[in-house]
């Protein structure tokens, strides 16, 4: 304390030197309309710019937020869509449960490209689901944790989709041969099937990882050679942007057990 004292008495003159300045500041800011206006509006400057910033940072937050919330939303009503009547209503609208999950991590431009996903086994999620976002099919999840799971990705040299005309009801082979992001192979299309720039392509009713009509891409051009009994070449443009993925939903199949036991007593 004693020394507190004498540090004061010490420095007792600029201590009174401060106070004197802020004193005379006020009473100019006071007394006089330009500078007191000068300095409100320096200090809603400097405040301003400090608010703008502290409200990017909390929307960023809120925006990400909200993301989340309106998946977890989307997903809740593409459930609830399964249930309402329509003309085609069987048995196969009640088959999958869609599950919303945030990409933590994704590849596009490797030969086996796989993605991150932060939902795992605690949220339902396991080996063999398919997974798609609202422009199509993205992949199939591969390894499974309690909170996380990895997606093998269209682009994987591994992945074959079971693909349809959509016009014809013909079908074929989705696979990627490792080149650009944006465009698939579909292989397997006997020469006599009509195929025509722009024919679009969807999954078929013959995959148990995958319902019946997820788009999957457009023809974008094709080669076929009338000595063989195959197209030799259709490229297709994917549906989905591999390079701009953000929110995906996995398709939970509640009857693959029971068509999966049914189809091995076959073979």
């Amino acid at each position: 304390m004693r020394n507190l004292f004498a540090f004061f008495l010490k420095y007792h003159f600029f201590f009174l030197f401060i106070l004197l300045e802020i004193a005379s500041i006020g009473m100019l800011i006071q007394t006089h309309h330009y500078q007191s206006s000068r300095f409100a509006s320096s200090s809603n400057r400097w405040s301003g710019k400090i608010l703008e910033k502290f409200n990017s940072v909390t929307d960023y937050f809120w925006l990400k937020k909200i993301n989340d919330l309106l998946a977890e939303e989307n997903a809740l009503l593409r459930n609830k869509s399964l249930h309402l009547p329509s003309l085609e209503e069987n048995i196969y609208k009640n088959q999958h449960e869609y599950i919303s999950a945030k990409i933590i991590k994704n590849s596009y431009n490797k030969r086996n490209n796989y993605l991150t996903i932060n939902k795992g086994s605690m949220h339902g999620i396991e080996n063999g689901m398919g997974v798609i976002t609202d422009a199509g099919v993205v992949g199939i999840i591969r390894d499974v944790s309690p909170n996380f799971a990895t997606v093998m990705s269209l682009l994987n040299k591994n992945t074959i989709i079971s693909a349809r005309f959509i016009k014809s009801n013909h079908f074929g082979e989705l696979i990627w041969d490792g080149k650009s992001h944006q465009f698939a192979q579909l292989k397997s299309v006997e020469k006599y099937v009509p195929v025509n720039v722009g024919d679009s392509l969807s999954t078929n009713s013959f995959s148990n990882i995958f319902p019946e009509g997820i788009a999957l891409g457009t023809v974008n051009r094709f080669e076929r050679d009338e000595n063989k009994n195959f197209y030799t070449s259709i490229e297709v443009a994917l549906s989905v942007d591999f390079s701009n993925l953000n929110y995906i939903y996995v398709l939970k199949d509640k009857l693959k057990d029971e068509r999966t036991e049914l189809e091995s007593k076959n073979e």
